[in-house]
């Protein structure tokens, strides 16, 4: 067996062996034999599955749409694992999104458990798509370091040092499959799908590893590519290793992890791009210091400087899902009270961008406008809790506390099949009494940076102007608007258009603060969690 601490010199031999003939000069029947032989593996390949039952407290959630196209998405929420949970809904509704701006006909999204245990949870979703008639299928592969409360693309499953040799492994491999080899490599190096063409990956049932390419990077369809177990174990991470037992020996995950690791203390100050965790190894992984020899050029027998320089290493992607906010300059708008007459029109406004936006519905408009409701969830968009008659909930008693968030959650919940874990509670204001009814029901509290005051202006203009002028002052900025606004919704198609233009992407609250730590519940936030949070009633 080979050593994982001993990757140097080693596993990229055990991988190129097993690659593909085309690397090692074999004739034209070897390297046909080989293709045969990796396209039977690809074919058998089956990822693991861990039953539901192992992860405590999954619970089912089913939306289903007719409007704006037909939407069936049946992904679960795990309240022991908050931050996978929104995780999942992320790509839940970045896969609506696209879904719309693709002009699909109909989604279908799936998901099921890869595996299980005290540390780790595995899970895939896939989307099956219909365009024109085509049904396509795209999976993304989610994995849940419950010591870090924390989820990662599944590059995080392959060490930094391995990577390079990894990454060729799989190009050799796609070739051996008939492949483009290139097209393989500039998958693997980009961002997960649905924000990207990058893979999901996960173990085989037979021991191999599976890297499955979306529909459109390597061939028209889902494509798999299979490795075998000897040549990918020396080069997964510490976390890798664990994610592998889980896969092939579930167990349960109770919520409650073997140990604590502090995955991301935010700073006081702005961070740099290059300060992103998910650019860097875990904390604590064994693995990410070895193999670090070879990274340079070897020196000559004699020493001269005519040595010819080592090839270039294939640097290792990104652990973050979708957008990196700490990467990518990224705000966050919100609407309040609606939905309301005209949220439609704010929906197509914000399609036109591709962008993401989070709503804070309030019960009374949802009886109003339910279609609405229906419409802002099929379409991909963020919908939270805003009570059910707008009271300043600091004011009130924890029973009545409870029948505002409770009664508006079973409102959405009937619409869309889910509750919402985020609540804006009116006016900003909450107490130790909010937070804790909050807290039960797994949600956490989202305020703002940035108030427009449209509902005071009443002002197209003057709200237009003050997300200008007030965005670039804040990192990560929540933005406060309301939806059930005439002068409002004018507004939106300017202030989406510009943000667009000066190069912010436009995100849900959720996609705004899942890399850095994700929302914990019974907190409150204002901002992005990639810096300290100070705003009014935030105290992270």
């Amino acid at each position: 067996m080979v050593s994982r601490r001993n990757f140097c010199g080693t596993a990229a031999g055990a991988i190129a062996t097993l690659s593909v003939a085309a690397c090692s000069g074999a004739d034209s029947d070897g390297l046909s034999a080989a293709n045969s032989s990796a396209s039977k593996a690809a074919a058998a390949a089956k990822l693991t599955s861990a039953s539901e039952s192992l992860v405590k407290g999954s619970t089912p959630t089913v939306l289903t749409v007719s409007e704006p196209r037909t939407v069936s998405a049946s992904v679960p929420q795990i309240p022991l694992a908050r931050n996978l949970s929104q995780a999942i809904e992320v790509v839940r509704e970045r896969t609506l999104r696209q879904a719309g701006w693709n002009n699909a006909s109909a989604v279908t999204i799936t998901s099921s458990y890869m595996g299980s245990s005290t540390d780790v949870i595995g899970i895939e979703l896939r989307a099956a798509v219909t365009v024109n008639g085509k049904t396509t299928t795209t999976p993304t592969a989610l994995w849940y370091d419950a010591t870090m409360s924390q989820t990662f693309s599944p590059s995080v499953l392959i060490s930094w040092p391995g990577w390079d040799a990894f990454a060729k492994a799989v190009g050799d491999r796609a070739a051996a499959q008939g492949l483009d080899r290139a097209k393989a490599l500039k998958s693997l190096q980009d961002t997960a799908a649905p924000y990207g063409t990058g893979p999901a990956m996960g173990f085989a049932d037979n021991g191999g590893f599976v890297v499955s390419f979306p529909p459109g990077t390597v061939g028209a369809d889902l494509v798999q590519v299979v490795l075998d177990k000897n040549a990918v174990s020396p080069v997964l991470s510490d976390f890798g290793s664990k994610a592998e037992g889980a896969s092939h020996h579930p167990s349960a995950f109770s919520g409650t992890p073997s140990t604590t690791v502090v995955w991301y203390k935010p700073p006081k100050d702005r961070p740099k791009p290059a300060d992103s965790p998910n650019l860097h190894p875990l904390p604590g992984d064994s693995t990410a210091g070895s193999d670090q020899a070879g990274s340079s050029a070897s020196a000559s027998p004699s020493g001269s400087a005519s040595a010819s320089p080592a090839p270039k290493k294939i640097p290792h992607p990104t652990t973050a899902i979708g957008i990196d906010c700490i990467v990518h300059k990224a705000v966050a708008l919100t609407f309040d009270d609606g939905p309301g007459a005209e949220t439609d029109k704010v929906v197509a406004d914000l399609n036109k961008v591709k962008g993401g936006a989070t709503f804070f519905q309030m019960g009374n408009s949802v009886d109003t406008y339910p279609k609405f409701t229906k419409l802002v969830a099929g379409s991909g968009f963020e919908i939270g809790n805003h009570t059910v008659t707008h009271p300043d909930l600091s004011t009130l008693s924890s029973g009545a506390v409870t029948r505002e968030l409770s009664g508006n959650n079973a409102r959405i919940k009937k619409l869309i099949g889910r509750a919402p874990l985020l609540l804006r509670p009116p006016y900003g204001d909450h107490n130790a009494d909010v937070d804790a009814v909050a807290g039960s029901l797994d949600m956490a509290i989202v305020n703002w940076s940035v108030d427009t005051e449209d509902w005071k202006t009443k002002s197209t203009s003057a709200t237009e102007q003050k997300v200008f002028k007030d965005v670039p002052i804040y990192t990560e900025p929540i933005i406060l608007m309301h939806d059930i606004h005439d002068f409002t919704v004018a507004a939106v198609p300017t202030i989406v258009n510009t943000l667009t233009k000066q190069g912010y992407t436009l995100v849900t609250v959720s996609e705004l603060t899942l890399n850095t730590g994700g929302f914990k519940t019974a907190h409150s936030y204002c901002r992005g969690t990639s810096l300290v949070q100070d705003g009014y009633l935030c105290k992270g």
